[in-house]
């Protein structure tokens, strides 16, 4: 009875254990082994040191037996930083240092070098909240020389977001070789490449460039000539052959061999004013800057215009999305395609939709591109012979979606209100998009042997499941089948239920495809000569057919 689990006490006292350890620490009573640091003696214990560092472990107990020295000296280490550590050790607790920062630094070498991995990453993510332009180099230096690739990624944001400040910064010079390297090869690290070559060239007058390597990582094709002759030559850092490859590739009589830098800003729509961007081709393109939402007003250009809306950002800049809007104030649709460039001669067609019929909201994602032009060409409408925009922006999003040939692959029910798809054909066509499916009283129909229902998506999305709700108010079974376009010409059939009775919810899946229109057809009811349909929702589920995973259950 005395070990019954009523009778058992807990008893924790961790203040007066950290009080107990913290008095150990630096006390020559009960040590057994003497740190020697620049001719001073450190007094600690085996057992502690041994627990608390892989690295102590590894050198006070050679294959689990205790080494009899009783002195170690160690080397490359202050004392004033090594006290602060053994203090860690001993207690779990460590004071830092903004205030001076090569001592905080000193200490984030020792918790690397002593295999305190816990403590180093402490020291990183502290030090990630502490990065101005007064310390920035020095951790970076620090970063690269222990390869902290969290921390060194946080410097690199941090200086792409800063890089004039920093290339101003008189720190800049203070920079290892290894770290110029690795931030000058940066794409994002972006200012106009004459500023950079400076500070290189001030930086090489007071560090050893070996193999010259960091003039190497200056982007010579991307200065004029005139900048070439003017300051770069002079500079005597660059030899005559590099020189004369640089000014063959600004002429254009040889490829570029280097790409250019770019801003990058996560989150930012850079189509505005304020980011110095211009619509250059275009009609009635002035609001296009403001962030307009009034369906009211559009900007246009003709069909078949290869200049299409053409704008210019203010900046280099990367980008993997453009949102905008086409007019869709009736049953009217388009096709087109976006191409992007970065000197308005060089241009890649990051969208192709020129076979697809769109309208409404269109939301595109696509790779990663170095841009500053962006141009939106009109190829078809409908209606009339002309291209309407309401609104456009641009921006580069830190995650994409899964795209597949410039097309969305949606993981949620694209066939909403919300999302801008219509139902183009059948009775009551209100009732099918309007997301309820409990208590519903609404259906949206066709007759049977006449017409089909239509659902039009947006854009074209890859699709591989269409689940709809068949109406199940009473005993009636329904024949059917599914047919999708991306035209509304060219038709192919993704589900035939003619030969089989069907009732309330259908989910079915078939090989991903693009798909703008949904048609659904019924053959039979068995209580009338009426098809009902009260909802339709459309997935991608790609990972049910790439991975043969067992179904899942689809939400309703």
């Amino acid at each position: 009875m005395g070990n019954s689990d009523e009778n058992r006490v807990a008893i924790k006292d961790c203040c007066q254990l950290v009080e107990d350890f913290s008095a150990l620490c630096l006390n020559q009573n009960f040590s057994d082994i003497t740190l020697i640091l620049d001719g001073e003696n450190i007094y600690a214990h085996k057992v502690i040191l041994a627990a608390r560092s892989k690295y102590f472990e590894a050198l006070l107990y050679d294959g689990g037996q205790e080494i009899k020295q009783t002195e170690i000296t160690i080397t490359d280490a202050s004392p004033g930083p090594f006290r602060k550590l053994l203090k860690y050790i001993y207690t779990g607790t460590v004071t830092l240092e903004p205030s001076d920062m090569s001592f905080t630094l000193e200490l984030l070498g020792l918790s690397h070098r002593f295999s305190m991995k816990h403590l180093a990453s402490v020291f990183v993510e502290k030090l990630k909240t502490m990065l101005d332009l007064k310390n920035i180099c020095s951790i970076l230096n620090s970063a690269n020389l222990y390869d902290l690739k969290e921390l060194r990624d946080a410097c690199h944001v941090f200086m792409d977001k800063h890089t004039s400040e920093v290339l101003a910064n008189d720190c800049f010079s203070d920079l290892t070789q290894i770290s110029m390297i690795k931030l000058l090869q940066r794409d994002s690290f972006f200012a106009p490449e004459i500023e950079i070559f400076k500070s290189v060239a001030k930086w090489c007058k007071t560090n050893n460039d070996i193999d010259d390597l960091v003039v190497q990582c200056v982007r010579l094709s991307w200065l004029t000539v005139v900048e070439i002759v003017s300051i770069v030559w002079p500079s005597k850092l660059v030899n005559s052959e590099n020189l004369l490859q640089a000014i063959a590739e600004i002429v254009e009589v040889k490829p570029k061999l280097s790409c250019c830098r770019a801003k990058l800003l996560t989150d930012v729509n850079v189509v505005k004013a304020e980011y110095k961007s211009q619509v250059i081709f275009g009609s009635k393109t002035t609001f296009l800057l403001t962030g307009n939402r009034n369906v009211d007003k559009y900007a246009e250009c003709a069909i078949g215009d290869k200049n299409g809306f053409t704008i210019k950002l203010g900046f280099p800049v990367f980008l993997n999305h453009v949102n905008m809007r086409l007019w869709d104030n009736d049953g009217r649709y388009y096709s087109y395609y976006v191409e992007v460039s970065i000197d308005q001669k060089k241009w890649k067609k990051i969208v192709d939709y020129s076979q697809y019929a769109c309208r409404s909201h269109q939301e595109l994602y696509f790779d990663k591109q170095i841009v500053q032009y962006v141009r939106i060409v009109g190829t078809h409408n409908t209606a009339n012979p002309a291209f309407h925009l309401i609104f456009v922006e641009a921006y580069f999003k830190s995650k994409i979606p899964r795209v597949v040939n410039g097309i969305l692959c949606p993981t949620t029910n694209v066939a909403t209100k919300d999302k801008k798809a219509v139902v183009v054909e059948g009775i009551n066509p209100a009732a099918l998009l309007d997301g309820v499916t409990t208590n519903y009283g609404n259906f949206t129909s066709h007759n049977i042997g006449s017409g089909s229902i239509v659902v039009q998506l947006a854009q074209p999305y890859m699709i591989s499941s269409v689940k709809l709700l068949l109406w199940d108010q009473d005993t009636r079974a329904y024949k059917y089948y599914i047919e999708t376009s991306v035209n509304k010409s060219d038709w192919t059939v993704v589900a035939d239920h003619k030969n089989e009775a069907s009732k309330s919810w259908q989910t079915l899946r078939f090989t991903e495809r693009p798909v703008v229109f949904i048609r659904i057809t019924g053959t039979d009811n068995t209580a009338n000569k009426v098809g009902c349909v009260y909802v339709v929702e459309l997935f991608l589920l790609f990972f049910l057919i790439e991975f043969s995973l067992p179904p899942l259950r689809m939400p309703c």
